[in-house]
């Protein structure tokens, strides 16, 4: 499992990570809920703790959570499965709600 994303700073900078097994595992233990429940509710606090856990785990960030790194970012897309890092079409905050197929 894993959740490949683009966290843009405030700066104007941006910084390509995956969340993995480890970060998954934190998240748990810190919310208290699982990961298993994405597919019915993701937050954007879920992807923002899971992009700070990641650079944390790859020492690129050193600060808290909140209200310290989330301070410093303007947003967090997540690519799609093989798309190239820093893609100028990575997927925003208000593109993670997607239609239910029908039929």
């Amino acid at each position: 499992m894993k959740i490949e994303m683009t966290v843009t700073f405030v700066d104007g900078t941006k910084e390509d990570v995956d969340a993995v097994f480890a970060d998954f595992v934190g998240f748990e233990r810190t919310w208290q809920r699982s990961v298993a429940k994405f597919e019915q509710e993701l937050r954007l606090t879920d992807l923002a703790w899971l992009a700070w856990s990641a650079l944390t785990h790859r020492n690129k960030t050193k600060m808290k959570f909140d209200p310290d790194w989330i301070a410093t970012v303007e947003n967090v897309g997540i690519r799609e499965e093989g798309e190239s890092p820093l893609d100028s079409s990575t997927t925003s905050n208000s593109d993670l709600v997607k239609t239910q197929p029908t039929g």
